[in-house]
């Protein structure tokens, strides 16, 4: 029994006991390991699988920043289907019709052609990561930062102004309804374009808004621009009209849409009257440097312009209402050299475009603002090069060529009559040229000259010729209010009139000093002894140097080579003037702006806004690559008519206007890069979510010295700098 006992007390049982604890609980613990475990391999997968979208991201992102910066040279990249310079073409937000990527989304239903390509997809882009059952695609949406590209400005500048009757918040306007000059193969109105070159397949770029009060006529290859085209009349010939779209993706192109182009609003002339400097132009011809002023003289302009290899204007405000046309003239200014106007650009540029300090790069500055009155105009001829800067204005168009719109108050002219001479010298002596001058006998004895011919009275000056080809000779100067007649003016009439009798076979004549014609004969006496000279033509000559003073001008009055016993009695001289003083004119109807040859060769570029509802601009280039024609912040006229060649300077549309600037340049263009990513998806043209945002800067070095490409940027050599990198949550 005691033994038994002892046996149900022993402890090999409580062994196995402690031993089944033991297996359980390191079961439980095992078990729990492995739970855990399983529980971090899953988040590990999963974690793969969001680093992988973020890797895709990433990718799709470095993608697309290389494209830009490769352009046309990207593998792959697709030709454009519309006229355009595609072979080293780069994103620059130009007026070309592409997008951050080229031109590859369409054709488009509504235009017929490819729309600009802002989207980049990149199919499969990573591979399956973690739990993800196949690779993800990716999609970068581009979008340009408004002020920056080929059309950025330096800061405040640009168009933000959506109101339809600012012609300046466009690019060309034409405001002419009807034929009103006459002129054979010149429309007189409207808008005609003609891009040359490739077939008949160029492009004719714009950037900004183009409407007609009229028509547009297409005659080959494409008009192009980014903003909209309208035309209260029809659109029509031989060439295409590639218009912008709206955020629908409807091209916005308006024709036979009467109404659709109210008349613009009138800008206030730069000028509010003539200014008080009149310039004789021959008094810059040798420094070839023009001062801001008043111009009159179309053909003395036109001389001392042309006789300068460069004729620089400096900054200021012109006034030009020639009046060579009321006198047997043309007021024409025709420019045949290197026409320069406003500061020169920092550092000094040779060449056009540049030579000027353009308003669109900076903020602030001076320019040029050329105002021209009544029909004056401007030709140039086929090696002509002209640019002009306007002055900065805050942000709103700078004008620089402006047709003055009314006219001002018209200032009194009262009119010389009869008026003396207030000194009178005889000629007297021996001149060394051989003039051999007789002596006056004077009655009354004691009186001066000036006294006895001041008016018609008992005194006289009597001259008897004692030997042969003795002279007789008088200078009158300091005629009362002739003084008075400002600088500019017009003399309408100048009559000199001489109360004579005399017994010769010469005549009597009149010069005004260093004028010519000389030598104007005297007309006969009438009934009551008054003969007279017309000098209006001297006069008005002598008033180009300036205004009339008490010693000019000397009026010479002369009987030459006279016989012996000769006879001359002058009782009395006056002279009577009549003149328009100089004011603001209101422009007529005129071929405003004109290369006549047809076969332009040289570069008319205005930097600045151009405002000529009264006048046509025919600018014809030929077949010369560099002629560039260029208005750059947009163009205001009657009508026009342009050919463009393929080779137009990059950057320089015909007409354009800026984008509101950031100041970093027009050779700098910023875009947004958003990314999509569609995970586990084969494409991804729409939809997925948004992974990443980056904004990058690209630089292109200066596109006249860039390299194999002159004067445009070079695929490749452009730098990138990323300005923010952000995930999105």
């Amino acid at each position: 029994m005691t033994e038994r006992l002892r046996d149900l007390r022993g402890d090999r049982g409580a062994m196995l006991v402690i031993a089944l604890i033991i297996i359980t609980t390191v079961a439980l613990v095992t078990g729990a390991l492995l739970t855990k475990g399983w529980t971090n391999f899953r988040a590990t997968v999963s974690l793969r699988g969001v680093a992988g979208t973020s890797y895709a991201a990433d990718t799709a992102a470095k993608v697309a920043i290389n494209n830009l910066r490769l352009g046309a040279k990207t593998p792959g990249w697709q030709v454009p289907s519309f006229e355009g310079l595609w072979d080293n073409w780069v994103y620059t937000n130009n007026a070309d019709g592409a997008g951050c990527f080229g031109a590859t989304d369409g054709p488009d239903a509504d235009t017929d052609r490819d729309d600009p390509s802002n989207d980049l997809e990149l199919k499969n882009v990573y591979p399956a990561a973690g739990d993800q059952a196949g690779p993800s695609s990716a999609r970068v949406e581009c979008t340009p930062v408004p002020g920056t590209g080929i059309f950025g400005g330096g800061s405040g500048v640009g168009i933000e102004d959506p109101d339809p009757t600012d012609a300046f918040a466009r690019a060309l306007t034409t405001v002419g309804t009807s034929d009103t000059l006459g002129i054979s193969g010149v429309a007189g109105h409207g808008i005609t374009v003609n891009p040359l070159g490739t077939g008949g397949e160029a492009p004719m770029p714009m950037r900004g808004g183009v409407a007609s009060q009229s028509f547009i006529k297409v005659d080959s290859g494409a008009l192009v621009t980014d903003g909209y085209v309208k035309a209260n009349g029809a659109c029509s010939g031989a060439g295409d009209i590639i218009a912008g779209v709206d955020e629908n993706n409807v091209e916005q192109q308006f024709c036979n849409a009467p109404g659709s182009v109210p008349a613009p609003a009138v800008p206030a002339s730069p000028l509010t009257a003539v200014p008080t400097d009149f310039r004789d132009p021959a008094d810059y011809a040798g420094t070839c440097q023009f001062p801001p002023g008043f111009y009159n003289n179309a053909e003395s302009l036109s001389d001392a312009v042309n006789g300068c290899t460069t004729a620089r204007f400096l900054s200021g405000d012109y006034y030009f209402d020639f009046i060579d046309e009321e006198h047997g003239g043309d007021n024409i200014w025709e420019i045949d050299t290197t026409v320069i106007g406003g500061d020169l650009a920092t550092p000094t540029v040779s060449t056009i475009p540049g030579r000027c300090a353009s308003p669109i790069n900076r903020s602030p500055g001076d320019g040029v603002q050329f105002v021209f009155g009544n029909n004056s105009r401007i030709e140039v001829t086929d090696d002509a090069h002209v640019e002009l800067c306007g002055p900065t204005n805050g942000g709103e168009a700078p004008m620089t060529i402006y047709q003055q719109r009314s006219n001002s108050t018209l200032p009194a002219s009262p009119p010389l009559t009869d008026v003396p001479a207030s000194t009178v010298t005889e000629k007297a002596g021996n001149d060394p040229g051989g003039l051999k001058w007789t002596t006056s006998v004077r009655t009354p004895v004691a009186a001066e000259p000036q006294a006895a011919i001041s008016a018609p009275d008992a005194s006289n000056l009597a001259y008897t010729v004692a030997a042969v080809n003795d002279d007789i000779g008088l200078d009158l100067q300091s005629f009362a209010g002739l003084s008075s007649i400002p600088a500019g003016a017009d003399i309408d009439s100048a009559q000199l009139r001489i109360k004579y009798a005399k017994v010769s076979a010469q005549d009597l004549t009149v010069t005004v000093k260093d004028e010519t014609p000389e030598n104007v004969v005297v007309g006969d006496p009438d009934g009551s002894g008054w003969g007279s000279a017309d000098i209006a033509e001297q006069l008005r000559t002598a008033l180009q140097d300036g205004a009339f003073t008490a010693t000019t001008p000397t009026i010479q009055v002369r009987l030459l080579n006279g016989a012996v016993a000769d006879t001359l009695i002058i009782d009395a001289i006056q002279l009577s003037v009549t003149f328009t003083p100089p004011r603001l004119r209101a422009t007529t109807d005129v071929m405003f702006i004109n290369a006549p040859a047809g076969n332009f060769a040289g570069e008319f570029v205005v930097q600045g806004a151009t405002y000529a509802p009264t006048g046509f601009v025919r600018l014809v280039p030929g077949s010369d690559d560099d002629a560039l024609v260029a208005f750059r912040w947009g163009l205001v006229a009657m009508g026009v008519d342009f050919k463009a060649q393929p080779s137009q300077v990059f950057g320089y549309p015909l007409v354009s206007i800026p984008d509101a600037g950031t100041g970093l340049g027009s050779r700098t263009v910023v875009v947004d890069l958003q990314v999509y990513v569609c995970v586990e998806q084969a494409t991804c043209a729409s939809g997925g979510r948004h992974v990443l945002t980056a904004r990058v800067m690209i630089t292109d070095p200066p596109y006249d010295t860039s390299g194999t490409y002159e004067g445009i940027p070079e695929p490749g050599q452009r730098q990138i700098k990323v300005l923010s990198w952000a995930e999105q949550n």
